[in-house]
């Protein structure tokens, strides 16, 4: 199976969608479609999808960042999805590797995400694309609760 990663366009926003109601098992949020418009138009070298034969099979949208919680300049992965149908076929590492290379070229100190710690399948694949834990950690709260 040949897959070549390519950057996003507006065409592709449906796709996408359907790929991540496809590994959500749920509706998309009526905002997800404008997020992918706003990444594109904000960062278009960020935005990358997989295709096979023609079709579209996987997608990240990355950014860069810089300043927030004293962080310098880095390389942030939003999301990565790919179709159920094509996992375990390196997709997802062939959109991570391009997206790295972007990242090298804009001079970035770091790449980071963020993951659910309780899903280890998806740690241990970042870990061995050589993810670390970062430093930082991630506190929430429910809204109007003190």
């Amino acid at each position: 199976m040949s897959v070549t990663v390519r950057r996003m366009n507006t065409q592709d926003a449906e796709a996408v969608l359907a790929i991540n109601e496809k590994i959500t098992g749920r509706p998309h949020e009526a905002q997800y479609e404008s997020r992918i418009i706003d990444a594109l138009t904000r960062n278009p070298l960020g935005c990358l999808v997989a295709e096979t034969e023609g079709v579209v099979v996987g997608f990240i949208l990355g950014e860069l960042r810089g300043w927030e919680f004293a962080i310098p300049k880095s390389g942030w992965i939003e999301i990565v999805g790919v179709d159920p149908d094509f996992h375990g076929k390196g997709i997802a590492r062939a959109l991570i590797e391009k997206l790295d290379l972007y990242f090298r070229n804009q001079n970035v100190e770091r790449v980071m995400t963020m993951i659910n710690w309780n899903e280890g399948g998806l740690v241990g694949f970042f870990r061995a694309l050589g993810f670390e834990r970062s430093e930082f950690i991630l506190l929430e709260k429910e809204p109007g609760r003190r």
